[in-house]
């Protein structure tokens, strides 16, 4: 199914993945303010549980989505084809796949040993520093994912 933005030789989940990425940032980072600034810890833990179960199913969509779809056809009328588009790939999924292990690491860290309040000592050091990780990590997918994007789909 062809996507909706203008422009765009993507498929609809591309699209989809390509916005709902432009979200999930500000909405991470929210979350990190919420508990940070805040110290609502129960509102920092419903975002993230949140935001990992939807991000979870749009990496489901999008596997289904390349598998039954592809995306190669949809690259080559771009003119960076030949030369950008597989660096700028490599690049994403370097960054990719290490958030995905880090989210899900920092979230079932988090559940494991409930960190929802305050605490001193080993964990809450372990869970802000994989936290802070998985949230820069998370930005670098969203740029390189929008780079990849432009490069392979809307470029002309």
């Amino acid at each position: 199914m062809p996507g909706f933005l203008p422009s765009s030789r993507a498929t609809l989940i591309l699209d989809l993945i390509v916005v709902a990425m432009a979200l999930v940032i500000p909405i991470m980072l929210y979350s990190l303010a919420a508990v940070r600034r805040l110290k609502n810890y129960e509102r920092h833990k419903f975002i993230q549980i949140g935001l990992g179960l939807i991000l979870g199913l749009a990496i489901i969509a999008f596997e289904i989505d390349m598998r039954l779809n592809g995306w190669r056809h949809l690259a080559e009328a771009s003119p960076f084809y030949e030369t950008w588009v597989f660096p700028a790939l490599y690049v994403h999924l370097a960054c990719a796949v290490p958030t995905l292990l880090l989210w899900v690491y920092t979230i079932s860290m988090a559940l494991k040993q409930q960190i929802i309040r305050p605490l001193a000592g080993q964990p809450r050091f372990r869970h802000k520093l994989f936290g802070r990780l998985s949230a820069y990590s998370m930005m670098a997918t969203a740029l390189t994912g929008w780079l990849f994007y432009w490069l392979a789909f809307m470029a002309r």
